[in-house]
């Protein structure tokens, strides 16, 4: 199992720029929205990406609401016995999906039945739902989710989007030993989805996605917006220059560090902040041959050597603080009196001294006439995770340790690294969830 070590936690102060406009609210009208990366597909099972537009199309049996309260969604209620074996759920009846049929709790069992049993299905999270053991559909509008002994299970779970059966797979009965996936990952409605959220897809070609309202939505009257148009970028920068000539309206998820940097729109644009609990991970990988970090001290040393007091001053503009374990500090799981390695970086050499990595003429550490060189992957996609590794780079060179960057796209990092452990030292971010096991990977 890949070891972590924490870098920082992040909480962040994002972003996100609005055009300016008048202060009633009239239904109808297009918004705009700018996306820095454009989606491999809408279907949210098999998503390894993160993707703003499939929150529009696809709901759970729960979500959250904007003081990030647990609600219901497709669900009207709930019940966990004594136990907390048995979570039975009551459905709406007046949901319908964008094609017109009705939503019902086979909807349901498919799309759980998919993470549950089949071991080969192709979505990341098919491992998060490992604790349900049994699901029995009570009728049409209530079912039941029977978990495995010994077994907890976050409600958060229970948000994961519902797919349509009816499309995906109208013939087979369901259950464990005859879960369809063989075509799932090719459907064509991965590209064309029917959801029975408050947006229907419309439209998706040139790096534009086209959402229209759900006239048919349950919940009151429905959006205020009539179409929402997702244009996606290369780069912030091409998307704050469309911002600022008005070509786009909204533009999410900028940093401090890239909102310093960025041109001044406060004039023409509205501008809301917002906070995001997570933390930003090293992880070593530990399969394989024999490698230098699986000496305690060597690990021990990289920790000394990390400056995350600048980490966070200079990409979060001093908005985060340091944290010592694999669970963020807000998790109620988190222990208190973990002794963290604030930088020190005599103590760093020291340590590499005692394991056996001298200094060689240029300062670079080596053993055995082999240099202490490790290769640093991070996702490509996003500036953050460049400065980042950049700085990390810079630190350890300090103490004589060369850190090669790997930048990897998104898809292939989650599939071939995180999943199939092919790296040494891996940045990844983590988000805060009420169950303390989503910080820990397993191979």
């Amino acid at each position: 199992m890949p070891k972590k070590m924490i870098i920082a936690l992040v909480l962040t102060l994002f972003t996100a720029f609005q055009a300016g406009g008048c202060d009633s609210i009239e239904p109808g009208g297009c918004l705009d929205q700018a996306l820095l990366q454009e989606p491999s597909m809408l279907n949210p099972l098999l998503l390894k990406e993160d993707c703003a537009v499939t929150d529009y199309i696809f709901q759970g049996l729960v979500g959250f609401d904007e003081h990030l309260q647990l609600v219901g969604q497709l669900a009207e209620s709930w019940e966990v016995s004594p136990d907390n074996r048995e979570w039975t759920f009551v459905l709406r009846k007046d949901v319908s999906w964008h094609d017109g049929q009705p939503f019902t709790a086979a909807d349901v069992e498919f799309t759980y039945a998919l993470h549950v049993f089949d071991e080969n299905f192709p979505g990341p999270r098919d491992k998060d739902l490992a604790a349900i053991e049994a699901i029995e559909v009570i009728d049409d509008y209530r079912i039941r989710f029977l978990l495995a002994p010994g077994h907890e299970l976050s409600m958060a779970k229970m948000a994961l989007k519902i797919l349509p059966r009816h499309l995906y797979d109208p013939q087979v009965a369901l259950g464990r030993d005859r879960v369809p996936t063989g075509e799932m990952a090719s459907h064509p409605r991965n590209w064309r989805p029917v959801g029975t959220g408050p947006f229907c897809f419309a439209q998706w070609q040139n790096q534009c996605i086209i959402l229209q309202r759900n006239e048919q939505y349950y919940d009151g009257d429905g959006p205020y917006i009539e179409t929402i148009k997702f244009n996606f970028y290369p780069d912030l920068d091409t998307a704050l220059s469309d911002l600022a000539a008005g070509w786009v309206d909204l533009l999410e998820d900028i940093t401090p560090a890239q909102m310093a940097a960025a041109p001044d729109l406060s004039h023409t644009h509205n501008y809301f902040t917002y906070q995001e609990m997570g933390c930003q991970v090293l992880a070593f990988n530990f399969h394989g041959d024999a490698v230098p970090w699986q000496d305690l001290r060597v690990r021990q040393a990289i920790a000394f050597a990390l400056d995350r007091e600048r980490m966070i001053l200079e990409l979060l503009g001093g908005r985060g603080v340091p944290v010592e374990g694999i669970i963020p500090s807000q998790s109620w799981a988190c222990a208190q009196d973990i002794t963290g390695y604030s930088r020190d970086l005599a103590q760093a050499g020291k340590l590499l001294d005692e394991a056996g990595w001298l200094p060689d003429q240029e300062g670079w550490r080596c053993q055995a006439g082999k240099r202490l060189a490790l290769k640093l992957t991070f996702r490509e996609d996003h500036p953050i995770y460049w400065r980042l590794a950049a700085l990390i780079q810079e630190d350890l060179a300090r103490v004589g340790i060369e850190a090669n960057l790997d930048p990897r796209p998104w898809n292939d990092l989650l599939l071939n690294c995180v999943q199939g452990g092919n790296f040494e030292l891996l940045l990844l971010g983590l988000s805060v969830d009420p169950d303390p096991s989503v910080a820990l990977y397993s191979s």
